[in-house]
């Protein structure tokens, strides 16, 4: 990349031009929100991870043995 030009493929559309107040403004909406679907995502993982196994399901995986 040449020296000054952003790194971020969203900066600029990929395209050499700079961006303007609005497509910043979209830009970092976009980001927020897709950083908040991460977040919901990550959390859900979590809750998820955290639940017991249910009895019926543990004696399926037992008789696989």
């Amino acid at each position: 990349m040449s020296e000054g030009s952003d790194s971020d493929p969203l900066a600029n559309g990929g395209r050499g031009k700079p961006r303007s107040k609005r497509a910043r403004k979209s830009t970092d909406a976009m980001r927020s929100k897709t950083s908040d679907v991460g977040k919901a995502l990550r959390s859900v993982y979590d809750i998820t991870l955290r639940e017991d196994v249910p009895r019926d399901f543990h004696d399926l995986l037992g008789k696989l043995r």
